[in-house]
């Protein structure tokens, strides 16, 4: 799948936090980053800007992988 926006990629990890069944503060606790942080991160989707390395340690416990495409 091919997420093109901020906010259509927050939506997604939400989803998936939720479909295995993990809690904002639990994720957070996976992830060692802070339950606000996750919070804030689902709440104003889109709206913020999400870092790269944030976005790795979301992957690892949320089993999605991430990948860049340059355009020519």
């Amino acid at each position: 799948m091919q997420v093109k926006s901020i906010k259509e990629l927050v939506e997604k990890i939400k989803e998936r936090r939720k479909e295995l069944g993990i809690s904002q503060v639990e994720l957070a606790q996976l992830c060692n980053l802070s339950e606000n942080g996750i919070s804030k991160l689902e709440s104003n989707a889109g709206e913020r800007e999400v870092k790269l390395s944030t976005l790795f340690k979301l992957s690892e416990v949320l089993g999605f992988k991430l990948s860049l495409e340059f355009e020519q």
